[in-house]
């Protein structure tokens, strides 16, 4: 959904101050401040429109590392000043333009200003008081099988999440696993107030009997918003028993359909990467990217499908991508490299790892830290498994899969365990080397294991260093 903020106070803050400038042009300057974060916001682009007298002009300028900018030469006039960023478009945040008064020869200061969390919050669930520690989700779920951008009302929307913890005193249980559900209105739309921050959720559209790919968004508690958009297919949608079962564990199925995605592939230079591993979850569709970095996948299901990219050396990519029927979608995928730190820096290693550690204070799973896995010298990320209970390897290399001798498949097949590389689930797990790996949590069953993931057969979660 989008949102339009009006008012001075939840907008942009304008201060126009007058002053006679050398020679017959006039400039606009200014500072662009992140709220949310409480820094000067680098790389925004700050548009600029003349809007009287005729004839219209149009610029843009790019904000440096500290939040300012600046254009000369500008002739005498009324204006519009606009701030676009890429933290505003993943809000769908839409903040009014002001309009500045240039003289000839005069200058104007338009600072600029991204809401902070808390005014965020209140224009996304207005009259609304959230306690501490909680935000909101919302966004707008689409029909995949429709080519014109049609809402699908009176869908349903589910989120899980869990916030299980041992007291220390008690050492009873606490907290569960909650639920929450809402339809989507006339629009598509919908909302959720009061969710829980920095934690992660799994969401789904459920329609009749089927439902979307599980997506497990984060909001977190520095913005207080995450904004989701789906689409769900009727035509090749999982079947709701299949999708939202984590008691068993759920058989293979290829999903197709006459949807396609193509696109690039570009690491952090914005270089194309050739020799990229592409595949669409739940289908038969992979393929490499070529020398210019480009990939092309068809026959593939309408509505949220999940793409995933991988290289050895970079992390792992899994991208929500909203695809239709009888369409090519286009998209580009972005890969970071693995990023090996010296262990002489003096830094905070565990706190780079916060969910690991939130984990591990739980006091479910098992845990290896960065200095465990160095003492192992394991030559594949399997050998860091042969010393944990509720697991047995078969196989070695990328071939090698890992099974759980606690979970229980619905055909009776060794209970294949859910590897989680950066939140990426379903992964080979000596894709990633152990040199590589900065934290692991192992989970031989349901018990205790992150909801986000499928645990009917056990969850391992690695977390590459960074």
């Amino acid at each position: 959904m989008r949102i339009q903020s009006t008012g001075a106070a939840l907008a942009l803050s304008f201060l126009a101050v007058a002053a006679r400038a050398q020679g017959g042009t006039a400039r606009l300057e200014g500072t662009v401040t992140d709220s949310a974060h409480g820094r000067p916001l680098g790389g925004a682009t700050v548009l600029i429109t003349k809007n009287s007298p005729v004839p219209a002009a149009w610029y843009s300028v790019t904000t440096d590392d500290r939040g300012r900018y600046r254009l000369d030469t500008l002739v005498a006039g009324r204006y519009s000043v606009a701030l676009w960023h890429p933290l505003l478009d993943s809000l769908q945040l839409m903040l009014p333009a002001r309009l500045v008064e240039l003289g000839e020869g005069q200058r104007a200061v338009a600072d600029l200003w991204i809401p902070s969390g808390a005014t965020i919050r209140a224009m996304s669930c207005p009259g609304v008081a959230l306690p501490p520690g909680t935000g909101v989700l919302e966004g707008r779920v689409l029909d995949a099988d429709s080519a014109d951008d049609r809402p699908l009302v009176g869908a349903v929307v589910a989120i899980r999440w869990s916030d299980l913890t041992i007291n220390r005193t008690t050492l009873k249980l606490e907290g569960g696993e909650h639920v929450e559900g809402a339809r989507t209105n006339a629009d598509g739309q919908y909302r959720f107030c009061g969710l829980p921050t920095d934690t992660w959720l799994a969401v789904q559209v459920q329609r009749d009997s089927v439902g979307s790919v599980v997506l497990t968004p984060f909001i977190s508690d520095t913005l207080g918003v995450a904004v989701l958009d789906m689409s769900l297919s009727m035509a090749s949608a999982r079947p709701l028993a299949a999708a939202t079962d984590t008691t068993r564990a759920p058989e293979p199925r290829v999903l197709s359909g006459t949807a396609s995605v193509s696109g690039t592939v570009v690491g952090e230079t914005g270089q194309p990467l050739p020799g990229v591993q592409l595949r669409v979850l739940e289908t038969a569709a992979a393929m490499r990217t070529d020398s210019s970095g480009h990939f092309s996948l068809t026959g593939l299901p309408a509505g949220t499908q999940l793409l995933e990219a991988k290289r050895v050396g970079y992390r792992i990519v899994q991208q929500p991508v909203q695809l239709i029927a009888r369409h090519d979608v286009l998209t580009a995928v972005h890969l970071r490299r693995i990023v090996s730190l010296d262990s002489v820096l003096v830094v905070a290693r565990r706190s780079r790892y916060r969910e690991f550690e939130r984990n591990r204070r739980n006091g479910f799973g098992r845990f290896l830290t960065e200095e465990d896995i160095e003492k192992r010298h394991a030559f594949e990320a399997t050998d860091l498994l042969r010393a944990v209970n509720g697991f047995r390897v078969i196989g070695s290399g990328f071939d090698a899969k890992v099974y759980s001798s606690r979970g229980a498949s619905l055909s009776g097949r060794g209970c294949e365990t859910n590897v989680v590389i950066d939140g990426m689930q379903h992964q080979d797990i000596n894709w990633v080397q152990p040199s590589d790996i900065g934290a692991m949590e192992t989970y031989p069953g349901v018990a205790g294991a992150p909801v986000q993931y499928d645990s009917a057969c056990g969850v391992i979660v690695i977390w590459t260093k960074r």
